[in-house]
């Protein structure tokens, strides 16, 4: 019997963990419903509430370790953690990921509800909710959605401009409950093929507007090895490749990486500044810079457009846990001082902030993985008409990290009906169009200036108006149904009895 239990929960580890697959640099978006009927399977089979939430746990293991894995390069390589102690902190990282599939599982079979309808409705409910859970508590997480994974080309992602990828999730899981419940009933299978249909015509529809003429533009990708980026013997070959970028670009529109010079704005000489406007003459400079506060200790991760003083600063306000502050110090701050990194410590931006005003261009910065969080981004609508991404994950280089984090930009462009910008260190710099799709891009790990064209856009699609609200209504209502139903249904047969 132990065996078997054992056997089991490898299966759903196994099962969680392939869903790496439907996710860039893959996009088998195809695999997403699989691995989900694992989750779905297991717990709606378990014997028990515990046995449930232990197979949902086991998912959530191998779906987090496998999606985030590369946690393990920021630590090891470039951390200088012993190599046990980096896979303990990144297996520690899935483990608590894990929770909310668990909890999810736990909840799906304790709560009262109409038995037909646990599996196809109750459970996708409260999966897609532990989602959201996750990206909201402590700052959140929501990487690896697993309404993402649909995204750009997979028929549902028709969707995600209506109710965003955390809907196109809970569709998906839909279709695969509706099947699972009963897979013989070929009106199940005709109902889930009519979703998918519809999605895939809601891809033609056109949200928003173009505006204007394109807008040529230069993004720099400049190979910068983390283990140099920060080490002063290498800082003024630094600003040497900055410079050679920025004369080296074409575009209306330049664009240089998240911290491209590696020192407080302040601490620049003017000269050297003097310089790089100098290289783009006319043409506007934007580019990632820490920024320093008023007080000693107040300082930001931030973008500017460099040739135009009188345009406000973005300071980045969504800011990674254990790579830019300390959540809880009294407990994790021994892992920020073993890990010695540069400028730990930052300050938090304003959760709203104007974009950057250039010519016809409102152009809304966002900064490392806050194109991750969708709501983030919305903050910048209806005024932005494109948006621009500056990364540096060189930390996580040789993983697919920096490929997994381009499919959600693509689908915030998707969500947003604006064209995306990417300049980053060491990739994936890109240019994504209003449906999602990657237009132009360089190879990771290349230095080169990826010019392209890219288009202003105004209007809101049904998500840029409404943002979450409907889906959380949604899963509010039917959620309170589902149990109240369920408790009269239960008052009915103890009636009997």
């Amino acid at each position: 019997m132990f065996k078997n239990r054992l056997a089991g929960l490898l299966a759903l580890a196994a099962c969680g963990a392939a869903s790496v697959f439907s996710f860039a640099p893959l996009y088998l978006g195809v695999l997403m419903p699989l691995s989900l009927a694992g989750w779905l399977w297991g717990v709606g089979r378990a014997p028990s509430v515990r046995a449930a939430m232990l197979a949902g746990y086991a998912w959530g293991l191998g779906y987090f370790v496998a999606n985030v894995y590369w946690v393990y390069i920021s630590l090891h390589t470039f951390g200088g953690m012993p190599g046990w102690m980096a896979a303990g902190c990144t297996l520690l990282f899935g483990a608590y990921l894990a929770l909310f599939p668990a909890l999810a599982a736990g909840l799906g079979r304790r709560l009262p509800c109409p038995e037909p309808l646990r599996l196809p409705l109750l459970l996708p409910t409260l999966f897609c909710a532990s989602e959201w859970l996750r990206g909201t508590l402590f700052t959140g997480f929501p990487w690896a959605e697993t309404g993402t994974s649909q995204i750009p080309s997979w028929p549902l992602a028709g969707y995600a401009p209506i109710v965003g990828s955390m809907g196109v999730g809970w569709l998906l899981l839909l279709g695969v409950g509706i099947v699972l419940a009963r897979w013989r009933d070929p009106r199940r299978w005709a109902g889930v093929a009519a979703l998918w249909l519809a999605g895939w015509g809601l891809l033609q529809v056109e949200w928003t507007t173009p505006v204007g003429k394109p807008v040529s533009v230069s993004l720099a990708q400049s190979n910068i090895a983390q283990d140099m980026k920060w080490n002063s013997a290498h800082y003024l070959d630094n600003l040497r490749v900055n410079l050679q970028q920025a004369r080296q670009a074409r575009g209306e529109l330049v664009v240089l990486p998240e911290t491209a010079i590696p020192a407080f704005l302040t601490d620049v000489p003017d000269w050297y500044l003097d310089t790089l406007r100098s290289a783009v003459g006319e043409r506007a400079l934007v580019l990632g810079v820490p920024l320093q506060g008023k007080g000693a200790d107040e300082y930001y991760n931030g973008a500017m457009v460099l040739t135009d003083p009188r345009q406000p600063v973005y300071k980045k306000q969504h800011l990674v846990p254990f790579g830019e502050f300390v959540p809880v110090p009294w407990l994790f701050g021994w892992m920020y001082r073993f890990l010695d990194m540069p400028l730990s410590g930052f300050s938090r931006g304003a959760f709203k902030q104007p974009p950057f005003v250039i010519g016809p261009t409102r152009l809304a910065a966002n900064i490392c993985y806050e194109d991750v969080f969708a709501t983030d981004i919305l903050q910048a609508l209806p005024e932005a008409t494109m948006l621009v991404n500056f990364s540096n994950l060189a930390w996580f280089d040789g993983s697919w990290a920096a490929e997994q984090q381009l499919q959600m930009s693509q689908a915030r462009a998707l969500e947003t009906g604006r064209y995306m910008l990417r300049s980053t260190n060491t990739g994936a710099t890109a240019i994504v169009d209003h449906r999602g799709r990657v237009q132009a891009r360089l190879p990771q790990r290349q230095r080169a200036v990826l010019e392209g064209q890219a288009v202003n856009r105004t209007g809101l699609t049904p998500y840029g108006r409404w943002h979450n609200t409907p889906i959380l209504l949604t899963w509010l209502l039917s959620l309170l149904a589902l149990v109240w139903t369920g408790i009269r249904c239960e008052r009915r047969q103890s009636s009997f009895n």
